[in-house]
């Protein structure tokens, strides 16, 4: 199968590569194998499974992950490649007639929404009209993404695919679900976020889960819990701002515009950003300046340390833990498991 194939299927899975099999040696399993040796004391892999924690349980998401993906991967070069014999076409070629045909020109209103999402990364001197262009082939590129990911799943479908390894079996965090939230207090799938917003990862983890739960309206709820890291300097006042819009109800629309200008987090760009959305300023003022909001940022912070955050962002799908800015796939795979759990 072609080149220009397997990198669209890279993009939409896990990116990883596997091993051919005639180099797989699988070593015979042991029940709780030594790992070391100090005096006549033997360390076992459970002792040491056990004090590693979430380091642990992260390695066993990456490798369940790893091996899901590619297992994918091969099911769906499979399938694609026995369509194309249908028709006498090569796989690339068969692919790029359904991904083309109806792709529709982006709209001026999406143009201008994709470059409010990423002008914090831009320029400050860059316009709207010198990367119209770059903004067009990035939404073709997404929706091709799109209708690749449909058309995969779609013949997944018809073939009865389904995934036969056991998840990794880690342990359910109890974690608090109070915060500003958006989605319904009936969803079945509760995603509760620690981030920071001085953290630019963070802010592409939150424009992905925004998108991923609109998919979910009545599925999802994403409660928001704070996390400002000691190397964010600016992070800690942010934070309590954003609780001051809350107290007018206003959380949400701060939140994305704090993200979207995180040059600007100074205590004085602060109070400008609470004039620009229309806040009521005299109050939103006071809250900060009497800084009574740091208790309520405080509690948040140790209640993710306590939970084993020690970076941001970090998630957790009803109570398990996905940590930094994952793809999209990511999480509709945490959250189609809870579903259908």
């Amino acid at each position: 199968m072609g080149r220009p194939f397997f990198i669209l299927f890279a993009a939409l899975a896990a990116c990883a590569t596997t091993p051919k099999s005639s180099e797989v040696h699988p070593a015979v399993p042991v029940a709780d194998p030594p790992v070391a040796r100090v005096g006549e004391r033997i360390i076992r892999q459970s002792e040491v499974d056990k004090r590693a924690g979430d380091d642990f349980f992260k390695l066993q998401d990456q490798l369940y992950e790893l091996r899901t993906d590619t297992a994918e991967r091969i099911a769906v070069e499979i399938l694609v490649e026995a369509e194309a014999r249908k028709e006498r076409v090569d796989a690339d070629v068969w692919i790029e007639q359904r991904l083309d045909t109806g792709l529709r020109e982006p709209t001026e209103g999406e143009l201008q929404e994709l470059f409010a999402r990423v002008k914090k990364n831009l320029p400050e001197e860059a316009t709207f009209a010198e990367v119209k262009p770059q903004l067009r082939r990035a939404l073709q590129r997404e929706g091709k993404m799109k209708r690749a990911r449909e058309l995969f799943d779609e013949l997944k479908r018809r073939a009865g695919y389904e995934v036969l390894l056991t998840p990794p079996d880690k342990p359910r965090k109890q974690v608090d679900g109070s915060g500003p939230s958006r989605g319904p207090s009936s969803a079945k799938v509760v995603i509760v976020e620690f981030a920071d917003f001085q953290c630019p990862f963070c802010a592409k983890a939150s424009d992905t889960v925004k998108k991923v739960a609109a998919e979910y309206p009545a599925d999802v709820r994403v409660v928001f819990r704070h996390f400002p890291l000691a190397n964010h300097p600016l992070a800690p006042k942010a934070a309590e701002a954003s609780a001051c819009a809350d107290e007018q109800g206003r959380f949400w629309e701060f939140h994305d515009h704090l993200f979207a200008n995180m040059r600007e987090l100074d205590e004085t760009a602060l109070k400008a950003h609470a004039l620009t959305l229309g806040l009521d300023v005299k109050p939103f003022v006071t809250c900060l300046e009497s800084g009574r909001m740091r208790a309520l940022v405080e509690k948040d912070r140790q209640a993710g340390e306590k939970l084993g955050v020690n970076g941001t962002p970090a998630f957790f799908i009803n109570g398990l833990m996905l940590t930094g800015a994952q793809p999209e796939e990511a999480f509709r795979k945490a959250i189609e498991r809870e579903l259908g759990r």
